[in-house]
């Protein structure tokens, strides 16, 4: 066998050197910084595009305020007390004095439906037309509040759509504070 020079067995020693492997390679663990780099970019992300739809999907309402004993602000006879409620077959209008019959002239008791649905739809045009006549009794005029509750089978939209047509007539303003309720099960 030949002999190998001095150059060659440096070479050799210098490969076949057993290297020290570092502490963290050892122990089998995985540097999971940049994956959590990559996690918090994406979690910022998403809040900001959140933050940037609920702008965009906000709707003004407020909340029915509880009070107690005498307010001094007006009896309650003289007070509206306008409240609307969809239900699956129409829409119920009433107030202090009770339900409004079809037609919004007088008032019903019992089962009454204000503004029942034409073809299958809800007549939005009707109910803001009933809102008006009632806007326009002198003893109302300063009226601006309404409660709208739903039942809860009634889809979103129309919600909305009843909320739309009591806010306003073409440019007269009717009732725009409106106040939702809890539905009516």
């Amino acid at each position: 066998m030949a002999e190998l020079t001095p150059l060659q067995r440096a070479y050799v020693r210098k490969r076949s050197k057993h290297h020290e492997v570092d502490p963290s390679e050892a122990a089998g663990e995985l540097n999971i910084v940049p994956f959590l780099d990559i996690v918090m970019n994406m979690i910022m992300f998403l809040l900001a595009t959140t933050q940037a739809v609920m702008a965009i999907a906000e709707i003004e309402a407020q909340l029915p305020t509880i009070s107690r004993g005498g307010s001094g602000g007006g009896s309650p006879a003289s007070s509206l007390n306008l409240s609307v409620t969809i239900v699956n077959d129409g829409v119920i209008v009433a107030g202090s004095g009770g339900k409004l019959a079809p037609g919004c002239a007088s008032t019903r008791t019992g089962r009454v439906m204000t503004v029942p649905k034409v073809g299958g739809r809800y007549n939005w045009d009707a109910l803001t037309e009933c809102v008006a006549r009632i806007k326009s009794d002198a003893n109302f005029a300063d009226e601006h509040q309404v409660t709208v509750s739903a039942d809860p089978n009634v889809q979103y939209e129309h919600v909305i759509a009843a909320l739309d047509a009591l806010r306003s007539k073409g440019d007269d303003e009717l009732f725009p504070d409106v106040m939702l309720s809890a539905g009516v099960r």
